[in-house]
This record gives structure tokens, C-alpha cells and sequence, in this order.
């Protein structure tokens, strides 16, 4: 049984890089819009469609869970498991860094991931931040949008995609995601140690979504209260947030303050 479900995983793994990868090809062809106006959707029954489907697995499963572990899991519990998975992505973090033209920054996240790997118990504690080294993070999406070329706006990352159970996403961002996938040591290692998706990636994706949702719980609710169409206030609230995030790499004005007001607030990842 384990054997079965592994496999069908794998396949929406497959499938999951496959629509990435048509977005990248596709949203190609939005080299001449600019995307500041408001975000192309050319493909908005399909995504309605996925959008749906993934209300109702969050409703069914993924919000009632996330509940339960924001109210019955300890603060410091939970504050561990948020380290550990932002341990995780370090590496990823820093080679972005790298890319965007920030190797000293980089330096600091790897140093980062080496305290919290060994001192801090495989990550569970952020004594790197104590020692003055505080977190950063970014990821191919950005990197991506950081070098597009001149007149391309921070809103144009090509056509509004949504991803089963990841959500909202555009060709630019699904094209990092797969990068940083495919970069990412700690998805690399099981491959080539072939370790089973089942007791390893599959319980770090579904760490990152129960994490996630409960952290987004109350800007989501807010956000679906307070909207006539939740999947288009959805569609713009990520379309912004991203362009925001690019912007400030553009403009290198990203600041300790501003990063964890994201970090806190986003309705994206």
C-alpha cells in the first residue's frame, strides 16, 4: 500500500512540474504586457476549476488540521517546527542570494544553516538569529523577476496560474518553484540515496502546508469575508504581494522590519 501510494505522489509531483513547466513555455508570450493593470488570466476557467477543488480539500482537510495544531500544539512547539523547516530551505535561500548579486548575504544564510544544523539541534533553534545573524529568505521566482528585462513590470510574471494544493502561482513563479526544487540538497539527497517520497518529502511538504495555513488563517478568513469574488481578491492580493517582494529586490530595500511584516502578513508563500 505504502509502495502504491508513493507512486501516485510521484505522479502528482510529475504532473505538478509538467503544468509548471507548460506555464513557463506559455507565459512566454506575455513578453509585450506589462501585467501593472491588473493580472492576466487568460486561462481563468481552468484555474476557477483548481481553485475550487483546492477550497474543498482545505476545507475538508487541510484548514480543520491546521486548526487543531494552532490551538493544541504549544507556541514554542510549533515556533521549533517553523525552524526546522526554515532550516531546511536555507540552502536554497542562499543560492538565489547568490544569483541575485548578494554572495555576502549568502555567506550569512549558509553560515546560518551550519549553526542551526549543529548548535541548534538540527534547526529546532534559532541560535543563529541570537547571534546576530538574522533570516532571510527568497527563491527562484524572485530571482527570476529581479533580472527580467527593463519595462517589464514586478506584476508580469507571465499569466496567473493556480497549482493543485500549492494555489496561486503565474509561469514565472511555477518556473522557480521548479528550479528551486530542483536545487534543493534535501530533495536532491533522496533521490540519489533512493529514500522512499513517502517518509521524507511528503511529510516536510505537508508540515509546510499545516504550518502555513495556520499561520494565514486569519488574513485568509479575512480576505474571503471581506471580498465579493475571493478568487479574483486572491488573485490580486499574490499578484501584489510577489511584485512588492521583486520591487524591493530591485530597489535592495528590503529591511529586517519590512521582511518579518511579509513574513507575518502574506497571503503567499
Amino acid at each position: 500500500m505504502i509502495a502504491s501510494v508513493s507512486k501516485m505522489a510521484t505522479r502528482v509531483r510529475c504532473s505538478v512540474v509538467a503544468t509548471a513547466m507548460a506555464a513557463a513555455l506559455l507565459g512566454g508570450c506575455a513578453v509585450n504586457d506589462t501585467g501593472a493593470s491588473e493580472p492576466w488570466d487568460p486561462i481563468e476557467t481552468p484555474n476557477r476549476f483548481i481553485f475550487a477543488v483546492n477550497r474543498a480539500v482545505d476545507t475538508i482537510a487541510i484548514r480543520p488540521v491546521a486548526v487543531l495544531y494552532r490551538d493544541w500544539v504549544p507556541e514554542p512547539a510549533q515556533k521549533s517546527v517553523r525552524n526546522l523547516l526554515d532550516n531546511l530551505g536555507e540552502p536554497v535561500t542562499a543560492i538565489n542570494e547568490v544569483f541575485q548579486g548578494d554572495p555576502s548575504r549568502a555567506g550569512v544564510t549558509l553560515a546560518r544553516f551550519v549553526v542551526n544544523s549543529t548548535i541548534g539541534l538540527a534547526g529546532l533553534f534559532d541560535v543563529a538569529a541570537m547571534m546576530g545573524m538574522p533570516r532571510t529568505k527568497t527563491d527562484a521566482g524572485q530571482t527570476i523577476g529581479m533580472w527580467a528585462g527593463k519595462g517589464v513590470e514586478p506584476e508580469n510574471g507571465g499569466f496567473y496560474l493556480v497549482l493543485p494544493l500549492a494555489g496561486p502561482s503565474n509561469a514565472r513563479d511555477a518556473t522557480g518553484l521548479m528550479v528551486d526544487y530542483a536545487i534543493d540538497p534535501f530533495q536532491i539527497l533522496p533521490v540519489a540515496f533512493n529514500w522512499d517520497f513517502w517518509y521524507y518529502s511528503l511529510p516536510r511538504f505537508g508540515l509546510n502546508v499545516i504550518d502555513y495555513r495556520s499561520r494565514t488563517m486569519f488574513a485568509l478568513d479575512d480576505l474571503e469575508k471581506n471580498s465579493v469574488d475571493y478568487y479574483a481578491a486572491l488573485r490580486s492580493a499574490y499578484t501584489q504581494n510577489r511584485a512588492e517582494l521583486i520591487r524591493a529586490k530591485r530597489d535592495k530595500t528590503d529591511t529586517k522590519s519590512e521582511l518579518e511584516r511579509r513574513d507575518n502578513l502574506a497571503l503567499v508563500k
